[in-house]
């Protein structure tokens, strides 16, 4: 791949919270320098965001010019309108390294600090207190770098006493090449080495990308280029181990979805699973690594806390046997034995602390555990016995009668086992009217009316269903049908007076749901439809700029967050699988 916008994707790095974009919250063209880290603080009563740092300007003769830019894998060139340049590449996951020719390199401050210093020549350093950290900036000898306060960006002169204060790179000659560095620190120290090479710096990231991309699945030559794109996003995706995050971490997206969510992380595990089996696991075992004793794992982490209240469904052991046939047992095995306890935990906390009627199925507090946190299936009020979740449990105990039985525990397998046939009974029992699914509220057998597509991921269950009602629920799903437009399926039909274009999961089209109900098809020998709806899915993804959080299921049209991870590994694994179904 070549070229990609910074409006869909910010200029950053693998292992990196530091990025450039052009969604700038002051409304200004400049490109915005920022941060994805949790750690800022935000408190209620500042006037700026505490995540945003400097606006980037050309200077030429004491005057802003304009520039346009292009964003390659690696190179950020700001381009003026009389052969100006600047040329920024990552020098290491922490120091932007830049080179500018006929032209000086400003950045606007988009909030005050409360100390500047000097500590060596060609050297200023501002601590950010909001942002937890220091920002260093780093001039050659061929370089005047100065520091004046300003007013920030947006028009405030001062805050709490503090000041803005504005950091210009210029030539000391006319017409002079200048180069400079821009790091951001979380500790205080010296910055000892001069500005590196650029040219040195980006062939060594370059080296490390096209390193990355070659262990880009197969797909089918039209979804290449979008393919291209899903990858390196993924890579652009992923922050150090680092305060909280006791593993490397591919975030939602380093746009303004920083965290990563536990079910979020489970597709793009299987995304990366043949290409980095190690990362892969990281993701299932971040939330393990927060687990509480009771079981409970946490509902998202960031690089500053992990946080409950809510949780999100226990698809764990429907991904790790996902997982396993990615990668074969042998593989799999010693992540087998470190999983089997947690999930064992997690698996004992929904029975126990989410099982109030005692009825063996558990229930889901709030829309937000379920992932689909608006989903109509919800307007009846909470707690309800999500069908899906009843799925999942099924899922959840096959998962580990399977390690058990991997791991030589064949009594433990047994219990496992027959605890999945038990689940499987009870939700059918309880859950099934019509022929179909309904989620009922926790210690009742009624359910408003919902026509929730979360009511048929119990498909996933695929041959272990009734065929009257696995059929049931294929028909709905048939094109003709209530849920698949020319794009994919509705999170709610078209057709249902609660169906909004713009609602979340009250109608767009999502990655997660689609990829569940495709396995499910997968399961219940539907491959048909399921490339069908593969291949829908793909489409609009190729027709919508970057990978987003939702898509509008009557229009494509990309909805909230850009950038995101999940719907790039969903796309990554609806192609790889096309293109093996052709083959």
């Amino acid at each position: 791949m070549e070229n990609f916008s910074l409006d869909q994707i910010p200029f950053s790095r693998n292992g990196s919270f530091l990025l450039i974009t052009s969604r700038n919250s002051s409304g200004s063209p400049r490109l915005l320098y920022k941060t994805c880290s949790g750690r800022v603080h935000n408190l209620h009563d500042i006037p700026f965001p505490a995540d945003e740092f400097f606006e980037l300007a050309l200077i030429k003769n004491g005057q802003e010019i304009p520039y346009t830019w292009q964003a390659q894998p690696g190179l950020l060139i700001l381009s003026g309108p009389s052969g100006e340049e600047v040329s920024i590449v990552f020098a290491d996951q922490a120091t932007l390294q830049f080179h500018a020719r006929n032209t000086g390199l400003r950045l606007m401050p988009s909030k005050v600090f409360p100390v500047q210093y000097s500590p060596v020549p060609h050297q200023i350093y501002l601590i950010d207190w909001f942002a937890r950290g220091i920002h260093m900036f780093h001039a050659d000898e061929n370089t005047r770098l100065l520091a004046n306060i300003t007013p920030i960006v947006t028009g405030i002169e001062k805050h709490w006493g503090e000041f803005p204060c504005t950091i210009t790179f210029e030539p000391r000659l006319e017409n002079t090449t200048i180069n400079g560095a821009i790091r951001f620190s979380r500790y205080e120290g010296f910055w000892e080495q001069p500005p590196g090479d650029l040219a040195k710096a980006h062939a060594s990231l370059k080296t490390e990308l096209s390193s990355w991309m070659q262990k880009l699945p197969s797909v089918p030559e039209k979804y290449q280029e979008k393919a291209e794109l899903a990858w390196f996003l993924l890579w652009n995706c992923q922050v150090p181990a680092e305060g909280a995050l006791n593993r490397p971490t591919i975030y939602m997206s380093k746009f303004w979805m920083n965290g990563i969510w536990a079910w979020d992380n489970l597709f793009n595990a299987l995304a990366l699973a043949r290409a980095d089996h190690r990362l892969a696991w990281d993701q299932l075992f971040l939330f393990f690594d927060y687990q509480e004793p009771n079981g409970m794992i946490p509902d998202m982490i960031t690089d500053m806390e992990p946080i409950y209240g809510f949780t999100k469904p226990p698809i764990q052991g429907w991904a790790i046997l996902q997982l396993v046939d990615r990668l074969g047992i042998e593989k799999s095995l010693p992540y087998l034995r470190k999983v089997y306890e947690p999930l064992s935990r997690l698996t004992r906390w929904w029975y126990t602390y989410r099982d109030f009627d005692h009825d063996g199925l558990p229930q889901y507090f709030h829309g937000n555990d379920s992932g689909w946190d608006n989903a109509t299936v919800f307007d009846q009020g909470e707690p309800i016995e999500g069908a899906d979740l009843g799925a999942y449990m099924v899922f959840q105990c096959e998962c580990l009668s399977f390690i058990a039985d991997a791991i030589n525990r064949p009594e433990e397998a047994k219990q496992w086992k027959a605890r999945a046939q038990k689940q499987l009974s009870d939700l059918l029992v309880h859950s099934v009217r019509g022929g179909h699914f309904i989620s009922p509220v926790s210690g009742t057998s009624q359910a408003e009316p919902s026509q929730s597509l979360i009511n048929y991921l119990p498909l996933i269950l695929g041959q272990r269903l009734p065929e009257r009602i696995r059929e049931a629920l294929i028909n709905d799903l048939r094109p003709g049908g209530p849920f698949l437009t020319e794009f994919g399926l509705a999170s709610e039909p078209p057709s249902s007076v609660k169906y909004m274009h713009d609602g979340y999961w009250r109608g767009p089209i999502w990655g997660a749901s689609t990829y569940l109900v495709f396995d499910g098809l997968l399961q219940s020998g539907e491959t048909p439809l399921a490339g069908l709806i593969a291949e829908r899915f793909c489409d609009m993804c190729l027709q919508v700029p970057g990978f987003w959080e939702n898509y509008d299921a009557l229009t494509g049209q990309g909805y909230r967050c850009p950038g995101y991870s999940w719907t790039a590994s969903i796309f990554i694994l609806l192609a790889e699988w096309l293109a093996k179904k052709k083959s």
